[in-house]
């Protein structure tokens, strides 16, 4: 069930209807929950049982720390949902690699098949339980008495397959009391699930039709078709997993509840360490708090636990050796800035041609790490680079329509970011907000093509 089909847009409108009909809030968060569960099952029902089975575990596993923490009762339930998580995303990758070594080493392993299919959003909604049972055992948040409040927060629908990642202290006191109707939010809201729209639709998915090209055959592109492409991939994954997020704060709103956001303009960052900070926000903290830190930060061996902690989140992302090297590569250039410590002029609070500089070396050396989180495999991922950087350079005309796209989308991006921010668009003169509603549904319809699914739905 795509955020973006009718069958959704009846389901968000029964349940926002039926959640500020009803005066109760338990009966409000119930009507929560049986969306979300009808939401998730949508695209393949026995993962629900999957679902409950997390919250009964995770729900219980926490009062029952509550009541006597223990080093081991934390590592065991933190075990239970690394297994579910590596059994379903990474034991047919394991499986494949460990035939392939036998098979190097001159025997035969026989491996009994792995389940085939991926349970949505798993390594969202796993990370948000680890960090929940985490912050319970260090007592910065209480364990949640009430099943239903806590099932809410396991899985909310509108972040329940592709974040943003929430934190119970921030989300679970919002369910604590009945929410009053805010006019003001309701609106701003509706506003963020068009613009998070258009940037599926009319942006994300053109876009995909010249990238999905590309790097299906990239040995046939030009330098110049090489660049344009994975500037247009670049600008896809951007508005497709920003599109999601803000159409998910938006949702949120609906309901009178809020979520954090999740990217901040990071293609404007004139360092790593800021794109990591404005990109993926809730991931990038995640990792931050539950395992650079606890590695020791910046405290000591600085390099290493970059590598370990980035070369992590590339695996997150996907079970494939192009996406540990893609996190290992992250975590290498990193290492180089912290040992430069952050050099003067990479700062966001820095201005100037320096600056100016800064922003296109690091957006472009972020493209060339794109080239490996996209491709299919490491093969796909040099015959790309082939195209980019090796000789011959081959130049050919960029069909001007791509051309004209790409750069309305690069301007598109920082103006919708103005309008997003909370309250911004409400105080709007009305005839300001049609106008802008108005074109923006516009210019979705007249890009409207092939529909495809959000990049994130996948991880």
């Amino acid at each position: 069930m795509l955020f973006t089909s009718i069958i959704f847009a009846v389901l968000l409108a029964i349940t926002v209807a039926g959640y500020w009909a009803v005066p109760s809030q338990p009966a409000r968060l119930a009507l929560l929950v049986v969306s979300s569960l009808l939401f998730y099952g949508w695209h393949h029902w026995p993962s629900i049982f999957l679902l409950l089975a997390s919250i009964a575990v995770n729900y219980s596993s926490a009062l029952w720390q509550m009541h006597r923490r223990s080093k081991l009762r934390l590592a065991a339930i933190v075990a239970f949902n690394l297994a579910a998580l590596g059994w379903f995303k990474y034991a047919a990758f394991a499986a494949h690699n460990l035939q392939q070594l036998g098979t190097a080493l001159g025997f035969a392993l026989t491996i009994p098949r792995i389940a085939a299919w991926l349970p949505l959003g798993i390594s969202f909604f796993t990370f948000q339980v680890i960090a929940y049972q985490v912050d319970v055992y260090r007592g910065e948040v209480a364990a949640e008495r009430s099943l239903l409040r806590f099932s809410v927060f396991k899985c909310f629908f509108p972040q329940l397959i592709a974040g943003p990642i929430v934190r119970a202290a921030n989300f679970l006191p919002q369910l604590a009391s009945r929410r009053r109707f805010d006019a003001a939010g309701f609106h701003h809201g509706l506003f963020l699930v068009v613009a998070g729209m258009t940037l599926k639709l009319g942006v994300a998915d053109v876009l995909a039709l010249f990238a999905n090209q590309a790097f299906a055959n990239p040995s046939v592109l030009s330098t110049t078709a090489a660049w344009t492409s994975l500037y247009a991939f670049a600008f896809q994954l951007l508005s497709d997993f920003w599109g999601y997020s803000t159409m998910a704060v938006g949702m949120a709103l609906l309901f009178g509840l809020e979520l954090p956001v999740n990217f901040r303009l990071p293609y404007l960052s004139a360092s790593l360490q800021e794109f990591w900070r404005r990109w993926h926000i809730t991931l990038s903290q995640w990792f931050r708090d539950y395992v650079y830190i606890p590695l020791g930060g910046n405290r000591s061996r600085a390099t290493r636990n970059l590598l370990i902690t980035m070369g992590l989140a590339g695996l997150w992302h996907g079970a494939g050796w192009n996406f540990l090297a893609w996190g290992l590569v992250n975590g290498i250039w990193l290492a180089v800035e912290h040992r430069l410590k952050n050099p003067a002029g990479a700062s966001s609070g820095t201005t100037g041609w320096r600056r100016a500089l800064r922003i296109l070396f690091v957006f472009h050396g972020v493209c060339l790490g794109w080239v490996l989180f996209r491709a299919p495999d490491l093969r796909t991922a040099s015959a790309y680079y082939a195209r980019l950087l090796l000789p011959p350079y081959q130049g050919t005309e960029v069909p001007m329509l791509l051309a004209t796209w790409l750069v309305g989308f690069a301007a598109l991006h920082p103006v919708l970011s103005q309008w997003m921010e909370p309250r911004r668009f409400p105080g709007l003169r009305i005839a300001w907000q049609i106008a802008i509603a108005v074109g923006m549904i516009l210019f979705t319809l007249a890009h409207l093509g092939a529909r495809i699914d959000f990049i994130y739905f996948t991880f």
